[in-house]
């Protein structure tokens, strides 16, 4: 009995579910004909892979194992397609053919080609080579015309970048919607970078350390500089940007002002980007909604001193409009310190909010131990499975591959364990870093915000609250809980020397 490999191969899972399965069309049909004309299969080479991708590693897999065994004569494939889809795999087939004395048999097309053949059979099979390439062209100029509609709609024609993911809404459509925890790190590396006090190493280094997410150097620098997460498709191959209708992560001026510090970062290629100013990026016009700017001022006296200033203002990027004003950094440091002055209670009072605090303890307490407990029984688990298998290698009851197997997902399982043990441990820290700043903002808030270095005002300012807008002279704060509540404590029982003005009510 002659012996025979079998081919079969699907480009896409369109084909596989339309008209060419592997599993119900042409698998069958092929041993059904090996069958019928007495061919004995001795392998099948099933993929699926495009064949112009360059590398077809299970084509190329078929090929050396045919040449290297002189007794496989015949080479069975559904269609000529199926086989070869470009000038280089024909070039390939015919030397098996031509110098292997290989036949070429193709089922569907009723085409057998073999070293003896000639005349319509050659000109058959270089037709059907042609067509397959041409189909190739085809299907690359339709998906670059699928492309550009979809960029012309609105919809993204690959794969959605970090912070989002591809959805299906049904088998002919797509969509992208937010992961929200990635979108909330993209999120937060803007706000953090747009400072201008990091470098990507660094904002690398705070992002493991709040989120426990290791990007690389490179992919932050693409996360930081795609158009995608303010609304806009970049086409690369045409340089064109297209608006999108899916959710935006980044608002515009935030961006822009990446770009800036980015710049600045590069070739100071921005007057101001890249220069650290304690609110930079901080505080948003509440008239037109775009970003307060810092703006460095050098005054020279007569008497020959200078002096240094920043001041803030509207970058007014909509339009001019009435109520811009230009403030001293100072002058945005004591309105701040008076949002502090609001939040702080009597001194009689602090026993009531220690007492609060340590009740919140005793919950954290509990939970950090179960969570300590729990990682620390899984580690431990892993560890027992990994000293069980090893015993089952040493007895021969597994091979040596299957425990490398095994090990080395059971100690990815156990550094994953590992690793949120470690973020336990930050969080820890920085939970009684927190209740440590509460403390101080309750009691002396204004004192301790005036004498904080920069990088410390920011933090604390992102503690007391969030969405600070700059209304004429005048800032306003959205309050982060606990504050919220001691600022309305305040207010309800006389404790404020008059009424918050710079303090924007919630809800």
């Amino acid at each position: 009995m002659r012996k025979a490999v079998i081919l079969a191969r699907v480009s896409t899972k369109r084909q596989e579910q339309e008209g060419l399965s592997l599993e119900e069309i042409q698998l069958p049909q092929m041993r059904d004909y090996a069958d019928t004309n007495g061919f004995e299969v001795v392998r099948e080479f099933v993929f699926s892979e495009s064949a112009d991708l360059g590398i077809r590693k299970k084509f190329n897999e078929m090929m050396e194992y045919v040449k290297k065994h002189s007794d496989i004569e015949v080479i069975i494939a559904f269609r000529v397609d199926r086989a070869t889809r470009n000038f280089a795999d024909a070039v390939t087939m015919d030397t098996l053919r031509a110098e292997y004395d290989k036949e070429l048999h193709f089922v569907y097309d009723r085409l057998v080609i073999t070293k003896q053949s000639r005349g319509r059979d050659i000109q058959d099979w270089d037709t059907k080579v042609f067509l397959a390439k041409q189909q190739l062209n085809r299907l690359k100029e339709d998906a670059y015309n699928t492309k550009q509609a979809k960029l012309k709609d609105g919809e993204l024609p690959w794969f959605a970048p970090f912070g989002y993911k591809n959805q299906e809404i049904d088998r002919r459509h797509k969509t992208v919607v937010t992961v929200p925890f990635k979108a909330n790190v993209v999120r937060r590396a803007y706000e953090l970078y747009a400072t201008g006090t990091f470098s990507y190493k660094s904002l690398r280094k705070r992002i493991i350390d709040d989120h426990g997410l290791k990007l690389t150097l490179s992919g932050l620098g693409t996360i930081l500089r795609n158009r995608f997460y303010i609304g806009e498709i970049l086409d690369r191959e045409t340089g064109n940007c297209y608006p999108h209708h899916y959710e935006q992560i980044v608002p515009y001026e935030l961006f822009m002002q990446v770009q800036d510090v980015i710049a600045g970062h590069g070739n100071k290629k921005s007057k101001y980007a890249g220069i650290a100013h304690t609110y930079r990026a901080m505080l948003n016009c509440k008239t037109c909604g775009c970003a307060i700017t810092p703006e460095p001022k050098v005054k020279k006296q007569k008497n020959g001193n200078i002096h240094h200033y920043t001041y803030y203002h509207c970058t007014a990027k909509r339009g001019k409009h009435e109520g811009i004003e230009w403030l001293e950094e100072n002058e945005i440091t004591q309105t701040l310190s008076e949002l502090f002055d609001d939040c702080k209670i009597p001194e009689d009072e602090l026993p009531r909010l220690v007492q609060t605090l340590q009740e919140a303890h005793d919950g954290k307490v509990n939970f950090h131990r179960e969570q300590v407990n729990y990682h620390n029984t899984e580690i431990r688990k892993f560890q027992n499975r990994i000293e069980k298998a090893a015993e089952d290698k040493y007895d021969g009851s597994i091979t040596q591959e299957e425990y490398d197997n095994m090990r080395t997902k059971w100690r990815a399982l156990q550094k994953d364990h590992q690793k949120k043990l470690a973020r336990l441990t930050q969080a820890d820290e920085e939970y009684y870093l927190t209740v440590s700043y509460l403390m101080d903002i309750a009691a002396r808030g204004s004192e301790l915000f005036k004498a904080a270095e920069p990088n410390e005002k920011r933090e604390l300012i992102g503690l007391l609250g969030q969405n600070l807008l700059l209304d004429g002279k005048t800032v306003q704060i959205s309050l982060n809980k606990p504050f919220d509540a001691l600022a309305s404590c305040r207010n309800d029982n006389n404790w404020l020397r008059r009424s918050g003005s710079n303090r924007r009510p919630n809800g």
